[in-house]
């Protein structure tokens, strides 16, 4: 009964999700899956708070030619990167080959605080160079700069291992791209911290494909069972609505797309498909066997409603167990696939429902449509 009200809650519902969906955030933190007074939290809080940091990323710069980072002018560019760089507050220090020359300049200056710089002269910098692999130790070199000088190492040290903050780093270092390629010079990225930026972007990506793909899966499964496209759209549609209120409280509840709740999607199209095929096979058997879509509805609520609400009761009992979980991951998974498993059933017993009732073509269609002008609207959903 009331479909129509049916409708507005699915259509509102849907489109307060929708809405929520651009709050959710990529986030592959290591350390967000602890407490906050875990041991190894406080213990990276600590390191952070007096030191440089305890996640890195590694700028590599490469060129074709031999030194070509003996270059003022591309050395130059390394060092106002690095001056960038450390206004961010995430990050505590850098490292590369312009700290060693900048270093050795001031020295040869009696240690005046203006010839911290690196000198204008290639000549110069190839003699502070030399100078220091024939009194120092050369292998300190080998952490910044290859044998050759065609390969450089800027090292980053960041306070925060989020993905996000990385992103923001390299968004820094991206917009010195073209002026190293200018004077010949790539850049690339690695570092732990680097891999954690990586692992977001598959996560996004793969997350949006496969959902994607999953869906046109589902309506073409469900099209060729029932040998109907619109059989097909009606069964995706719990699915959707489950995705959609999935992220939407995802948004709302400032919970990250990490690489655990990322497989909650997945889990909620095989819970939505089957919930589906239930409904769906049981409400076809009713209509071939009685022909009039009131009693096909009222027998297959009676019977594959009940059988699915019992079995969204159980599964989502057991899930919502890991809410009582140490790890906060578990408990966003455990949480997050109760409230799938609540949506799906709610979908299915509803929306779906109400879309068979009317939209389907199931059984005796000259028996079905006798029914009077008031069966035809009422629902039993």
């Amino acid at each position: 009964r009331r479909w129509r009200s049916v409708v507005v809650v699915a259509v509102a519902l849907v489109a307060v999700g929708a809405f929520s969906i651009p709050r959710v955030w990529i986030d592959t933190s290591f350390l967000s899956n602890f407490s906050p007074d875990s041991n190894i939290v406080r213990t990276d809080r600590f390191v952070n708070e007096k030191f440089a940091g305890t996640s890195t990323l590694n700028i590599i710069l490469e060129s074709d030619d031999a030194d070509t980072f003996k270059r003022p002018a591309v050395l130059s560019t390394i060092a106002r990167l690095q001056n960038e760089l450390e206004t961010d507050l995430a990050v505590g220090d850098s490292f590369a080959l312009t700290d060693f020359i900048k270093r050795m300049h001031q020295v040869m200056h009696e240690g005046v605080a203006e010839y911290y710089a690196v000198p204008d002269s290639q000549e110069l910098i190839a003699q502070y160079l030399l100078l220091y692999e024939m009194s120092a130790d050369p292998g300190s070199l080998e952490q910044v700069i290859d044998y050759e000088y065609r390969s450089a190492n800027l090292t980053v040290q960041v306070k925060d291992d989020s993905s996000q903050t990385l992103s923001r780093i390299i968004a820094v270092s991206e917009t010195y791209r073209d002026e190293f390629a200018a004077v010949g010079v790539s850049v690339q990225y690695a570092g732990s911290g680097y891999r954690a930026l990586v692992f977001s972007e598959l996560i996004l990506d793969g997350q949006i494909r496969s959902l994607a793909l999953s869906l046109v899966i589902v309506v073409l499964l469900l099209a060729l069972m029932f040998r109907s496209i619109v059989i097909g759209v009606i069964g995706a549609t719990p699915i959707l609505i489950t995705a959609v209120l999935n992220f939407g409280v995802m948004g709302v509840l400032g919970i990250p797309l990490s690489i655990s709740t990322a497989l909650i999607s997945s889990i909620a199209v095989g819970i939505g498909i089957d919930y589906a095929i239930h409904m769906i096979e049981r409400y076809k058997e009713y209509m071939a066997e009685r022909g009039n879509k009131r009693e096909a509805a009222v027998l297959t609520m009676h019977h594959s409603g009940r059988a699915i609400l019992y079995n969204a009761l159980v599964v989502a009992s057991g899930f919502a167990v890991l809410l009582f979980s140490v790890f906060p991951p578990n408990r966003q998974v455990g949480g997050l696939v109760a409230l799938n498993m609540a949506v799906s059933l709610v979908g299915t017993v509803t929306v779906l429902f109400l879309l068979l009732y009317r939209g389907s073509r199931f059984g005796n269609h000259t028996q079905a449509s006798n029914l009077d002008e008031n069966e035809e609207e009422e629902t039993y959903a």
